[in-house]
């Protein structure tokens, strides 16, 4: 056959061109689909055969085994999950320590994934077997990252029991397709993502609810298996909130193959021989739907151009120091990317610091960010912030080159990006306290139980130490660890000791302590939220300048054991409630009159919630604080609303607070919280409040 001939014959089978293509083979039957009012109608019949699926899975031995190594439970499956895993994550645009709900998680095998990523991960699966088995895949694989608290969600079908705005992505991974009410989980899933985040459904196409493996399940287990059209999951998307639903043309892996000769055609722009006709029929059996909520937000956690402009304040010139002295460096920053940079402190990463790099005169490193200095507040695209760099300068006498940059924790440095840095000659004159390789030496001993510490999750843990000063330097002290004071300090290592969270604690010395003294103190830290077994590594700091074991001194480990004990109040772990609206709040009210509002409370964290004493130290309660129209603080204890009840883990009720409302007409809000009373408010420890605006009526309502 001519190559005329060839290409026609290509362009036939393909569907290009003049040539009418071939129909396609006809589509085995499929079982009749239930109309939405019969979904509906069944919505609680299909999630508890949804339990009775995953029962089934937990007590047959190679279902249990397959589902605890997914996405490698297989030979066959693994290419095409990874694949799809692959695209998913692409399409997520996840950023470090972004909130992530895995919804339908089921064995949680993805937010194993994202867990790993340094995602925190929210499993919510209406199955309770489920989340239990992936809580079991959590405690098998030591490279979880427990510090990031992963979560195991079970939910009602119907209301995702999160509060609004509480997530940054949202992953459907093989699940959406099981779901019966999707207009009303649509609308959930939109309203617990933050504005300017996605969700991301990754899903069979045509024909999954007729395959045989569907049509087997459906027979043993009565789970659903819907059948998933694009047009109407469009609309669905949209009537939920959504601002645009795209999907992404991907083929399956094996469906696209050429030939080198036919690869080297299509680069040269032979579009011909692209097989497009199997691009169709492979994208017909998986749909990629990227959901999203607003426009994209760019920040520190997953930047997009990071720039900054870094200009010296105050008097030009060399900057001179005494060896190991802190040297105050005035400096202006300005954004000049596209991302807006976070600045609170977050183990994961993802935040912005101000950082410096030593050389020597003829530019060589010496040390690469050899100290950090925070921002004082979030800095956005073009804005500036003025700030002082304390910087530590280097023991050894000389001339130095001191290079500002910036860092985005654990990511980059801004100069990886191309982002300029400020270049400063550094003359070292003489030497400052603490540069005596034998000045700092000390002794650690602490009193422990013979096996170790042992704690709940997540609870105070208080222990006495002494500390013995065997060096020649006197350890000055301050009210709270400041540059050039010492401190006892710590990090928390895993059972094979290698270091999960730096910086556990930090505590200033109660008073100076003069070589060859003493001094006793008690050792306080929270234990880690997930069980297991960890170390506490002691070591004292001279903050700013060094630890004492980067001048030989010897660290004290102390091993510790956190159990599956659950913590109350008196002594709490995790703190967290879900503050919601029971009923819609009075928008108005009489100055002086009580405001009457119907709360329903969830305890999130890991802590029973105890109801008594009344008003004694580790009794929570609902209060709350009086703010003005600007959101500004009036009145920061407010009022309290006991509970009724102790509250467990997990656990949910609904209260009425009676909240006196002030005597001055104007608009106010109520910002809703719980309190640990004596020991904490929920919301300083990160549990979201909720705010409820109303006005004072001057006149008649």
């Amino acid at each position: 056959m001519s190559p005329r001939g060839w290409l026609a014959a290509i362009r036939e089978w393909m569907g290009v061109g003049g040539a009418r293509p071939s129909p396609p083979p006809p589509t085995p039957p499929r079982p009749p689909a239930l109309a939405e009012e019969e979904l509906l109608a069944r919505a609680e019949e299909f999630n508890r055969h949804a339990e009775v699926y995953w029962q089934d899975v937990r007590d047959e031995p190679s279902g249990r085994a397959h589902v605890l190594n997914k996405p490698f439970a297989s030979v066959a499956d693994a290419p095409g999950v990874l694949y799809r895993l692959g695209l998913a994550l692409s399409e997520l645009d996840l950023g470090l320590g972004h909130t992530v709900l895995d919804f339908g998680a089921g064995s949680c095998w993805l937010s194993s994934c994202l867990n790993r990523l340094g995602c925190r991960t929210i499993a919510l699966d209406v199955s309770p077997t489920a989340l239990e088995l992936g809580r079991e895949l959590f405690r098998l694989d030591s490279r979880h990252r427990p510090q990031l608290e992963p979560r195991f969600l079970p939910y009602d079908g119907h209301r995702i029991p999160l509060p609004d705005a509480s997530v940054d992505r949202v992953i459907c991974f093989d699940a959406f397709h099981h779901v019966p009410n999707q207009d009303e989980v649509l609308s959930e899933i939109h309203r617990v993502l933050r504005g300017g985040g996605r969700a991301v459904l990754a899903e069979p196409g045509e024909g999954h609810s007729h395959g045989e493996l569907s049509l087997f399940e459906v027979g043993r287990c009565g789970v659903l298996e819907n059948e998933l059209e694009v047009g109407e999951l469009d609309e669905r998307a949209r009537r939920a909130g959504f601002t645009d639903v795209r999907l992404k043309p991907y083929p399956d892996p094996d469906t696209l193959a050429l030939s080198a000769n036919d690869y080297r055609r299509l680069l040269e722009g032979d579009l011909a021989v692209f097989p497009l006709r199997a691009l169709q029929e492979s994208l017909r059996r998986f749909f990629l739907v990227t959901l999203m909520k607003g426009e994209p937000v760019r920040d520190s956690r997953n930047p997009g151009r990071l720039a900054a402009e870094i200009r010296r304040r105050g008097p030009e010139g060399a900057l001179r120091g005494r060896g190991g002295a802190l040297l105050e460096l005035p400096l202006t920053v300005r954004n000049t990317g596209d991302t807006h940079w976070r600045h609170q402190v977050d183990e994961v990463g993802g935040y912005v610091m101000l950082a410096g790099h030593l050389l020597d005169p003829d530019g060589r490193l010496l040390r690469q960010g050899f100290f950090r200095t925070p921002l004082p507040g979030p800095v956005s695209p073009g804005a500036e912030v003025d700030l002082v760099a304390e910087v530590p300068l280097p023991a050894e006498l000389g001339r130095y080159l001191l290079r500002m940059d910036l860092v985005d924790e654990r990511l980059m440095w801004f100069s990886q990006a191309g982002s300029p840095t400020l270049d400063l000659a550094l003359q070292v004159d003489a030497l400052a306290p603490g540069t005596d390789p034998e000045g700092l030496r000390a002794l650690l001993s602490a009193s422990v139980p013979a096996g170790g510490l042992r704690a709940a999750a997540g609870v105070l843990v208080t222990f006495p130490v002494r500390l013995s000063n065997r060096g020649r330097e006197a350890w000055p002290n301050a009210p709270e660890p400041r540059p050039g004071s010492v401190s006892l300090a710590g990090h928390l290592l895993d059972g094979q000791g290698e270091v999960i969270t730096r910086d556990v604690l930090h505590l200033a010395l109660p008073r100076p302590v003069a070589p060859g003294e003493g001094v006793e103190m008690d050792c306080v830290f929270r234990a880690p939220v997930a069980p297991g077994r960890y170390r506490l590594k002691l070591d004292l700091v001279m903050e700013l300048v060094c630890w004492f074991e980067q001048r030989g001194s010897s660290p004290l480990e102390v091993d510790l054991l956190v159990t599956e004990e659950a913590p109350d109040s008196t002594n709490p772990g995790l703190l967290r409630a879900m503050i919601e609206l029971a009923e819609a709040a009075p928008p108005r009210a009489r100055p002086q009159a009580r405001l009457s509002v119907r709360v329903r409370l969830t305890n999130m964290g890991n802590t029973l919630w105890r109801c008594r004493p009344p008003g004694g130290r580790g009794q929570v309660a609902l209060g709350g604080h009086l703010l003005d129209e600007r959101r500004e603080v009036l009145a920061q204890d407010h009022w309290r609303t006991p509970l009724p009840r102790d509250v467990p883990p997990g656990d949910r009720l609904e209260i009425r607070a009676e909240v006196e409302v002030p005597s001055a007409p104007g608009r106010y809000a109520l910002e809703l919280d719980m309190v640990d009373e004596g020991i904490a408010w929920f919301g300083s420890l990160g549990s979201p409040t909720l705010q409820i605006p109303f006005e004072v009526a001057g006149g008649p309502l």
